[in-house]
């Protein structure tokens, strides 16, 4: 067996750090054979500070539904022995949301209220009003009170149609993307623009940061995710569910957003959760497994993806495993 990702992550940490000490010591080297100029020491010194500081961004992209929330548990959340994320029936993470670790900040989740929408500011400008962030202090021992506090993600509040187009969060002319309004009249909208949690995972430590975005209509409302954040991930995990396989709202996402051009696809990885709902006591395993593999190869048609590229997982059993 190869390393596993946490340890091909450590060794990446790691190189990382090496090579900013090579670099320090090229600059302690050119200084002492007066070499270094002004101009030149600035460079070093910034290269080595990006690389030092460097981030490596996963985007999680998936309709509603479809087990991220779960996905993030399993992988970040299982050592607390319990879920984390809100990860039960129906919208769960309502807003984007990223999850890494910056030591010179509490452990804190940070939420950004919807109305900044209704601003021309972009969410770069607002990253650095941090006044206008709601923050709630994070007990990284405590995984009840972890838990209560990113339940925060799941928020929703009801808006008049009129807000809601505002907002961006409904459109005359896409009549079966907008959500449905309620007897007066009124939809539901996210309560947060985009929420950042900030706690000490090793994985986050060594520099990965996970951007967790809620469904289509969530993707297409925030043009920051598909304009800037989206493309700039290093590497986007596309999820889809093994009962449905590429339903034609997944297909729209991955058209729309993530299959942009051919260099994109090379940093691509279709993951097929939920394959414990193909687990059937009528059927033998080789049913089973046999059915498994045609879901990943249909996806991979569909989506036009090399088949090693589709994973099939269970989210939800391999926290169970992890925990127990």
């Amino acid at each position: 067996m190869g390393p596993s990702f946490n340890e091909q992550f450590d060794q990446h940490g790691a190189w990382r750090r090496e090579f900013a000490q090579q670099l320090k010591r090229l600059a302690e080297w050119m200084s002492s054979h007066d070499l270094m100029d002004a101009a030149v020491q600035e460079r070093l010194h910034r290269l080595e500070e990006q690389v030092r500081s460097d981030k490596v961004m996963v985007a999680f992209v998936a309709e509603f539904s479809r087990g991220k929330s779960e996905l993030i548990n399993a992988i970040f959340f299982a050592d607390y022995g319990r879920r984390i994320m809100p990860a039960s029936a129906g919208r769960t993470t309502m807003c984007p949301t990223e999850l890494g670790y910056d030591a010179t900040v509490a452990p804190s989740l940070r939420l950004l209220p919807i109305e900044t929408r209704l601003q021309m500011q972009g969410l770069a400008e607002w990253r650095m009003k941090a006044e206008r962030w709601t923050e709630i202090p994070l007990d990284v021992g405590n995984a009840d009170q972890i838990a209560k506090a990113l339940e925060k993600v799941a928020e929703v509040r009801k808006v008049s149609l009129d807000n809601a187009r505002a907002l961006g969060f409904w459109h005359d002319e896409l009549t079966d993307e907008n959500p449905v309004p309620d007897a007066q009249g009124l939809v539901e909208v996210p309560m947060w623009r985009h929420a950042v949690i900030n706690i000490p995972h090793p994985l986050l430590k060594q520099g990965l940061v996970i951007l967790d975005t809620p469904g289509l209509n969530a993707v297409g409302a925030e043009p920051e995710l598909t304009v800037n954040l989206i493309p700039q991930a290093h590497a986007v995990v596309f999820i889809l569910s093994a009962d449905t396989g590429v339903t034609r709202s997944d297909l729209s996402i991955w058209r729309e957003h993530l299959a942009i051009s051919p260099d994109s696809m090379d940093a691509r990885l279709v993951v097929l959760n939920k394959i414990d709902t193909l687990w059937d006591t009528l059927n033998s395993a080789e049913q089973v497994q046999s059915q498994m593999e045609r879901q990943c190869s249909t996806s991979a048609e569909m989506l036009g993806v090399p088949l090693e590229r589709v994973v099939p997982v269970s989210a939800q059993k391999g926290l169970v495993a992890k925990i127990t």
